[in-house]
């Protein structure tokens, strides 16, 4: 999409506003509460952060938090407490969420001069789901169906794209749920995040869908720092296992070529590295040894640390206009950055902040081709 027909449907970026919803409360527009800035950190692999700073609700006389109608705000400020967040622009009740999560932290300051501001954060509705260790174990089972199971638990919607291999056996060893299915992404090489609709997400990464939108620099796109580093990388990646059935090694073997996002005008990391590595022998191998059963496991498990390794090649930085489309796991166009840094990019993080100074964008991609 491009930024003029964004700029239509927000008029002109004009009135950047956010809305933060605390149940059916509405903290502006219902409780009166005045709130000077708020920002969302929505990221891949992790639990998404909001905060937002409440000013002007301090009582000297009845040393208290309030809201504007008279009761006290920390009865709606409470832990645990369900909050969505919008942003955009103009009217605060047609913006999209951003994010939804619950409140975990509860900040204030009693500063010499001055009045008390109360700063208010939480997680999305991953929360829960770092919390506490489990110890579990499923037998003839595939990774998604344990993701289900994990997601039902939680009562979360799922999309849940369906794992090939059925292992003999899936354990989770003294784990929270979410460092457990962080470790089930890994080694499919898919992503996992909870969205604002309270859905997990399980799947390979959407990197090679249509980009959200088109920024140019100096057009939208304030800053951006992009970094492309060799150091590191490798043409090829083994993984080697033990069949206990027929008493062989498995090697699972994946090579550069074979990295996702690639558009056919870029090259990889590993492909760069062979123009000045021509002997095959000496070019950079990646060999790792991990618990695989079957030679299908083993050339996913290679591709996937393939593919782990090389989206480490390309990153960057950006700083943006605010615009709610910008979120991980979807893909902006970036241009005006010359032939070799103008590209398609996939988003790993975006910030989304609305303050005093107007509503900006900062955001991370990560990219396995230059």
């Amino acid at each position: 999409m491009e930024l003029a027909t964004l700029s239509r449907k927000y008029g002109e970026f004009y009135a950047p506003a956010f809305s933060i919803r605390v149940g059916a409360d509405d903290l502006i527009r219902d409780a009166l509460v005045a709130i000077s800035q708020v920002e969302a950190d929505l990221v891949l692999g992790a639990a998404s952060r909001f905060s937002f700073t409440v000013v002007d609700a301090y009582s000297i006389e009845k040393r208290a938090f309030y809201t504007g109608r008279g009761k006290n705000l920390l009865d709606l400020l409470t832990f645990g407490a369900q909050v969505d967040v919008y942003m955009g622009y103009g009217d605060a009740r047609t913006m999209p969420r951003i994010v939804s999560g619950l409140i975990t932290e509860i900040t204030t300051n009693f500063p010499e001069s001055g009045t008390p501001e109360l700063s208010i954060a939480g997680y999305d509705n991953s929360f829960p789901l770092t919390n506490g260790k489990s110890s579990r174990t499923w037998t003839k089972s595939r990774d998604s169906d344990a993701v289900h199971e994990i997601a039902s638990f939680h009562n979360l919607n799922a999309e849940v794209e369906d794992t090939k291999e059925q292992h003999t056996q899936i354990e989770q060893n003294n784990e929270s749920d979410f460092e457990f299915l962080k470790k089930l992404a890994d080694r499919n090489h898919f992503e996992i995040y909870v969205d604002e609709q309270r859905t997990l997400h399980f799947h390979k990464p959407k990197d090679k869908a249509d980009a959200v939108v088109r920024l140019a620099w100096g057009e939208g796109l304030l800053s951006f720092k992009p970094e492309a580093n060799l150091a590191g990388q490798v043409t090829r990646v083994e993984v080697r296992g033990w069949n206990p059935k027929t008493k062989e090694t498995i090697v699972g073997k994946a090579q550069a070529g074979e990295e996702s996002g690639l558009d056919g005008k870029s090259r990889s990391a590993g492909d760069r590295l062979k123009t000045f590595v021509k002997d095959s022998s000496k070019q950079p191998t990646l060999r790792l040894r991990q618990p695989v059963f079957t030679q299908a496991e083993a050339n996913a498990r290679a591709k996937a640390a393939l593919n782990e390794r090389a989206k480490q090649f390309l990153t960057g930085d950006a700083d943006a206009l605010g615009l709610p489309e910008i979120r991980p796991d979807r893909n902006v166009q970036l241009d005006n950055l010359g032939a070799l840094f103008s590209k398609v990019y996939y988003i790993q993080q975006a910030t989304h902040k609305v303050d005093g100074n107007g509503y900006r964008t900062r955001f991370k991609v990560k990219e396995t081709a230059l």
